[in-house]
């Protein structure tokens, strides 16, 4: 076991909260790079995909081998409209939602962490690897709202 995975998933809603701080106002909707989120759609994209996540490290459980149904994280911000949503519900919606992946994670068998279920794009995936692929989604989006 990684023994900074739940250390560092329960980090994640304090320092979107720091970086949140840093954003100039007048820069909230705009992309810190070209092709990318905004600060205000990488706080949306966070609290909307943490769900996400958690249901297909339940379905590995659930359903051993099954297939994850992938999604296009562009077209799900333009269809939920991130660009319109308010930054700091979203941000308390993230850390309700990372609450509860966290209970979830520490309430789960040993045998359960290396169940896994198939990601057309990603192969093979245990509720292990989607449990740390989790802290580096979470490092990639933070360093875009700190402007990296």
């Amino acid at each position: 076991m990684n023994p900074y995975l739940f250390p560092a998933l329960e980090m994640t809603p304090g320092l979107m909260a720091s970086a949140m701080a840093r954003v100039d106002p007048a820069n909230w909707d705009e992309a810190t790079h070209p092709g990318r989120f905004s600060p205000r759609e990488v706080v949306a994209h966070l609290a909307d995909w943490e769900p996400i996540l958690l249901a297909r490290m339940r379905q590995c459980v659930e359903s051993p081998g099954s297939e994850i149904v992938p999604f296009d994280e562009g077209q799900m911000a333009i269809e939920n409209d991130y660009a319109g949503q308010d930054a700091a519900q979203n941000a308390k919606a993230f850390q309700a939602h990372r609450t509860a992946t966290i209970a979830w994670l520490k309430g789960i068998s040993d045998g359960d962490w290396s169940k896994s279920a198939h990601h057309p794009e990603r192969g093979v995936m245990s509720v292990y690897d989607l449990a740390n692929m989790l802290v580096c989604h979470d490092v990639y989006h933070l360093a875009q709202l700190a402007g990296i």
